[in-house]
């Protein structure tokens, strides 16, 4: 009854009106025997106090006001001691009421100060985002992990609009932009729950992307009302990475598999033609149309060979051969064999910033033919010229080589294809260099990964694994 009289205002004032009626006809009736005692009139406003609330008690104290006027000035005589000996058996109930009031107040404070501390510890514990606001979709509160991956401090965040969070982390669902009403927030303000909505967010502080699952849930009061939402966000970048590494190393291998038997075989059928080839050239009797078709012959089973050839590179990921290596020194290589495309291609730059970092254990060579393809890439996007920049640094034991062009960059519908064995845009590419390059790095124990705009250009991260650096130091 307390929640019912609370909201429906009108019918809260009605009842400290009866209320106080009722509290002047008890005071009225026992004047005549004791006398007036105002003292009274307190057990009927702490009754309208706590069914109606804070307003309607106010308008309780008033009409017991404006009675008790009426009341003083009937003049009725009563006996002094008694009416003092009334007076004085009240005061030990008002006085252990009030004192009741004072403790249970201080017990529902004390008992409030330690859930908000339990919820605040466990909010700080939990390593996913979470987000509380209120009815109106404003944050309310946050967690530590919710301040990491806003960029921003809790004061900052507190009072800020869920619409505003959406266009600050940049909200994407399917590669679009969430609308307002499809938000997990707004929904769950409608009573809807969400349960691990993937969600595509950017990370404020350097844009990269995020990965992320998205749970909302309504908040409501003891009647069931709906009072604001919790929203939690989930980083699942690096375990969406480490998945898609796993897929990429199996689909490798089942295409090694039957890449291998198929080379086997098509190499003999090749070595048949070749030693057939060489053995009609070695006769002296044949005419110029027959010595032509036979190099033509021969020299399409060598271009067969070759094919053959990377097969077996890319099935083996490498030759196997591992020194210990300098990345930035690989990747200078790298440029300098590319040099007569770039510096034939009028109105571009070449910036390198490498930054000094430890040594790894890899093949040179399989590391160079992987930069020199990337260098090879980003100058064929940039025909009309442009910026190719060369970047290397470290961090937490991994060294990062970063090759980036502003070309024309790769179509989306293009993307997710990219690493896939044969798949090439060029009029004359094999469709092998990234795909082997990706078997290359996973068989160092790095990885490839590309940031891509159509129309601003692509960035292609080489991750590798340093040499502790308490055993080799940094290369100067």
């Amino acid at each position: 009854m307390h929640s019912w009289l609370r909201n429906r205002p009108l019918l809260a004032y009605l009842f400290a009106v009866l209320v106080s009626g009722v509290a002047l006809g008890v005071v009225l009736g026992l004047e005549k025997v004791v006398g007036y005692i105002p003292l009274l009139f307190l057990a009927f406003v702490a009754l309208v106090e706590a069914y109606a609330g804070f307003g309607p008690s106010l308008l309780s104290v008033g009409v017991c006001i404006a009675g008790s006027f009426w009341l003083m000035s009937a003049h009725v005589i009563v006996n002094e001691h008694l009416h003092n000996y009334a007076k004085l058996a009240i005061f030990p109930m008002v006085a252990v009421a009030v004192i009741y009031l004072m403790e249970t107040r201080r017990r529902e404070r004390q008992a409030a100060r330690e859930q908000l501390l339990e919820l605040s510890t466990l909010l700080e514990s939990m390593p996913e985002a979470v987000f509380i606001f209120d009815r109106n979709a404003r944050v309310a509160d946050v967690n530590r992990a919710a301040e990491l991956i806003c960029a921003c401090t809790r004061e900052e965040l507190t009072g800020a609009h869920a619409n505003f969070l959406a266009r600050h982390l940049g909200v994407y669902k399917q590669d679009q932009p969430t609308a307002v009403s499809s938000l997990a927030v707004t929904r769950a303000l409608r009573g809807e729950t969400i349960q691990n909505e993937a969600r595509s967010l950017s990370n404020p502080s350097d844009g990269s992307a995020v990965d992320a699952l998205v749970s909302a849930n309504p908040m409501r009061d003891s009647e069931g009302e709906i009072i604001g939402a919790l929203l939690l966000v989930r980083d699942v970048t690096e375990i969406n990475q480490l998945q898609r590494r796993v897929s990429d190393t199996e689909r490798h291998l089942a295409i090694g598999q039957m890449a291998s038997g198929i080379a086997h075989d098509f190499n003999n059928v090749l070595n048949t033609i070749t030693q057939a080839t060489a053995l009609l050239q070695s006769r002296p009797e044949q005419s110029d149309d027959q010595r032509f078709y036979l190099g033509m012959i021969d020299n399409s089973a060598r271009r067969g060979a070759e094919i053959i050839k990377r097969v077996r590179e890319y099935i083996r990921g490498g030759t196997g051969e591992t020194a210990l290596v300098d990345v930035r020194q690989l990747m200078q290589d790298a440029l300098e064999l590319t040099r007569p495309m770039w510096r034939g291609v009028n109105n571009l730059a070449v910036i390198t910033e490498f930054q000094p970092v430890s040594r790894m254990r890899a093949n040179a060579a399989d590391l160079r033919r992987v930069f020199t393809n990337l260098i090879v890439n980003a100058i064929q996007a940039m025909p009309e010229g442009g910026q190719l920049t060369l970047h290397c640094e470290e961090h937490g034991g991994r060294v990062h080589a970063r090759v980036q062009d502003t070309g024309s960059g790769i179509p989306s519908e293009q993307q997710k294809k990219i690493f896939l064995p044969y798949f090439t845009t060029k009029a004359t590419g094999t469709g092998l260099g990234l795909s082997t390059a990706q078997r290359m790095l996973l068989a160092h124990g790095g990885d490839i990964s590309f940031h891509s705009e159509p129309g601003k250009g692509s960035t292609f991260t080489v991750d590798l694994p340093a040499v502790a650096e308490q055993e080799l130091g940094k290369v100067a």
